[in-house]
């Protein structure tokens, strides 16, 4: 969600994260400070513990406090647009959306996007069923894809370089199942219609804990990296002096140390 993600199309993938529709109206606003010098429209996917509606229907998490703060720093107020991460990149390009959270540039995306420094740091690691977790603990991701086994993957997610070369491999690409939404690869998990799934394991955690799954399903010890996240900046809606306020915002609090108590609150 973050973080980097990848566009499946049965298998075929476009560099670009378990959402419904952008054709849905924006859930939550948040109205700017007074005398505020913008408005930001900013896309959010549902991936917990980073970007979700809690009870009261509000959007919250991670990475949306702290945009909060990077915006309150801006004199800048925010708007919350919801959607999938595809619709969301399309409305980036054309201007609709000016900032995506948990992004990573890429080169195709730099045609039409501008990257804030990087605010975070995103894993993806390997679940299994627990009662599979011994046979499956000494095979690697790549083993896993020449067994017969399947992987399921979230429609849209970046999981890095090893599982994107696998998952474009044509010897290795039928291995993997994508579903829309990440709670999907947990139901087909714990259905047994797939062997293995892969997620952030702070997002998996909170499915497990939320679905009462944590005893059914473990992590295997293979870890994925994906690497840094930016926030993603439209070029076509927002002009680059506010992108310049909501940097140097980040690093004062990066180097304040207020960035990383957000997160690890979140990671508790």
């Amino acid at each position: 969600m973050r973080t980097a993600r990848l566009l499946f199309g049965g298998v075929s993938l476009v560099l670009a994260a378990c959402q419904p529709s952008s054709s849905e109206t924006p859930v939550a606003a948040v109205s700017p400070p007074a005398q505020a010098a913008c408005m930001l429209n900013v896309g959010w996917d549902p991936w917990e513990p980073y970007q979700y509606e809690d009870a009261g229907g509000a959007v919250s998490g991670m990475d949306v406090e702290i945009i909060r703060q990077l915006a309150a720093d801006a004199d800048c107020g925010v708007s919350f647009v919801r959607g999938s991460w595809q619709d969301l990149l399309a409305q980036v390009r054309d201007g609709t959306v000016d900032i995506l959270m948990g992004a990573t540039p890429t080169a195709e995306r730099q045609a039409y996007a501008r990257f804030s420094p990087s605010y975070r740091h995103e894993t993806f690691a390997l679940f299994t069923r627990k009662d599979d977790a011994e046979a499956l603990a000494p095979k690697t991701l790549t083993q896993l894809t020449q067994t017969g086994r399947h992987i399921g993957v979230t429609d849209g997610y970046y999981y890095g370089p090893v599982a994107t070369q696998l998952i474009l491999d044509e010897a290795t690409a039928a291995a993997f199942v994508t579903a829309p939404l990440v709670e999907l690869n947990y139901t087909r998990l714990v259905a047994g219609e797939i062997d293995a799934l892969l997620d952030d394991p702070f997002v998996a955690a909170a499915v497990m804990r939320r679905k009462g799954w944590d005893q059914q399903i473990v992590q295997h010890p293979q870890e994925i990296t994906s690497g840094e996240v930016s926030l993603m900046y439209s070029k076509a809606g927002l002009d680059a002096s506010t992108m310049d306020k909501l940097d140097a915002a980040l690093q004062a609090r990066k180097g304040s140390g207020a960035l990383e108590a957000v997160i690890a609150k979140y990671r508790e």
